[in-house]
């Protein structure tokens, strides 16, 4: 659910750390000027950007067995991704986002139910993308670390969760030892390795186990290595203001992704990611200006 908040109804400040901060009185009624909802989450989220951009995709996840479990399938089967996978919990919500959107920014408020998790026969997918899970996550997290190393010639993308990133890098360890491609912001990759410097954050991050790291930053763009040289390309951007970075992470993931899947290098898959979310934070939402294979081309070569 997509909040739309104008910046006269709140009061900035700082909070911690030195972050933005926006504050509401508590008790009071607060205008929203925009309000909408989608199908979301980070699987989702990917899956249809992969999906846009031209692969093949499917979606495992545990729903709740509701009226937003039924339109979670029929939304991504109208996109075109597989839902097979996609089961429903008898007496269980769904997972439900609230997304306060303000000044460019996003806050979400994040449910995840307790589900139970288990391996299912996928057949023989050419990648396999893990990301947010509820908690007790560590369970299926070690089965599926077993399904891999059963399965060596499936890639692996890791971009840990709100939860997994909670539970700390002890719980994630057995995971990105077995990962091709890892995820992160920078922050994440701080809160996992400690505060160093970009060439030391991959340098840690790759002893691990990672084989390539991942580090988007924001507005700085964006990085990766595959153990000894870092290569950096700035964000992307055009004439359109920021409206939402909802998801900007996850187009960037399935930009970076797709362009590894047509056989780009490391920088042109960094660009095809910084390029897609450069698309994605301009409207409220996570999957409405998600590029097309055709239209991240023509940027890409616009720009390159």
């Amino acid at each position: 659910m997509y909040m739309k908040v104008d910046e006269k109804e709140v009061v900035s400040s700082t909070g911690k750390g030195g972050q933005p901060a926006i504050c509401f009185n508590h008790g009071s009624k607060i205008p929203v000027s925009h309000f909408e909802t989608s199908v979301a989450g980070n699987p989702v989220n990917v899956a249809i950007g992969c999906k846009y951009l031209g692969m093949k995709t499917a979606v495992y996840t545990e729903l709740g067995d509701d009226e937003n479990g039924n339109r979670v399938i029929s939304e991504l089967e109208s996109l075109g991704v597989d839902t097979t996978f996609c089961h429903k919990n008898q007496g269980a919500p769904t997972n439900v986002h609230t997304v306060i959107v303000c000044g460019g920014d996003r806050t979400i408020f994040s449910y995840h139910d307790k589900r139970n998790y288990q391996i299912l026969n996928w057949g023989k997918p050419k990648w396999i993308y893990y990301t947010s899970l509820a908690q007790g996550f560590e369970k299926f997290q070690k089965q599926l670390v077993e399904y891999i190393k059963k399965n060596k010639e499936i890639g692996v993308a890791f971009n840990p969760g709100t939860l997994q990133m909670k539970a700390g890098i002890e719980a994630l360890k057995n995971f990105i030892e077995i990962t091709d491609v890892l995820f992160l912001n920078t922050e994440e990759a701080k809160r996992l390795v400690g505060d160093a410097a970009l060439t030391k954050l991959h340098k840690d991050l790759h002893e691990l186990g990672a084989k390539v790291t991942v580090i988007t930053d924001g507005v700085n763009g964006a990085s990766v290595s595959e153990g000894n040289e870092v290569i950096k390309v700035s964000a992307y951007s055009d004439e359109r203001p920021v409206v939402d970075k909802t998801g900007a992470g996850d187009a960037f993931s399935s930009g970076f992704l797709s362009a590894i899947f047509y056989g780009k290098n490391l920088r042109e898959a960094l660009t095809w990611g910084v390029v897609n979310a450069g698309n994605a934070i301009k409207e409220i939402g996570a999957i409405k200006r998600l590029c097309t294979k055709e239209e991240i081309e023509k940027i890409v070569e616009r720009i390159s």
